[in-house]
């Protein structure tokens, strides 16, 4: 039987690791942003597939990772947190846009602290059932609660 405390462990792990990792995605976005450094649309697409290339790659290196320091099933905990990513992403947008570099990395680093927090508890076998289904549905309510804000703000 695993007691909680192994729980904890593990989430904080994960957190740990993913923070990590957040700020890692944070300085290769930004040298990529500082590289490119063009104006024109032209270079959209590259750049675009550029960030996409980093964040799969940060993505992915996380499974090896998260075996690393003992928190199982990796590949689904893995899986998880980009779920979480992409609804933590879309609840960013309600956010106020901030010039201070320091508040981006502090949200980049908390999202992505969230996130392999949240993928671990939801990928976790020793977690009841009906809290790893709670904790789908406030997922769900994320992305959806954004939406309603920004509509609500808007004036839509």
């Amino acid at each position: 039987m695993v007691s909680m405390g192994d729980i904890r462990v593990r989430l904080a792990r994960a957190g740990a690791v993913y923070g990590a990792a957040g700020l890692l995605w944070w300085s290769a976005i930004g040298a990529t942003r500082g590289t490119v450094g063009c104006g024109e649309w032209g270079c959209l697409y590259p750049t675009l597939a550029a960030y996409l290339a980093i964040t799969v790659g940060v993505l992915t290196a996380m499974v090896p990772l998260l075996r690393r320091i003992g928190v199982h099933p990796a590949r689904r905990v893995a899986v998880r947190a980009a779920v979480v990513l992409m609804a933590v992403r879309v609840l960013a947008e309600t956010l106020p846009p901030s010039s201070s570099q320091v508040v981006v990395l502090g949200r980049t680093a908390v999202a992505f602290v969230l996130a392999g927090v949240a993928g671990a508890f939801l990928a976790a076998p020793d977690v009841p059932a009906r809290w790893r289904r709670l904790g789908w549905c406030g997922l769900l309510a994320v992305p959806t609660a954004a939406f309603a804000v920004l509509v609500m703000r808007l004036g839509l």
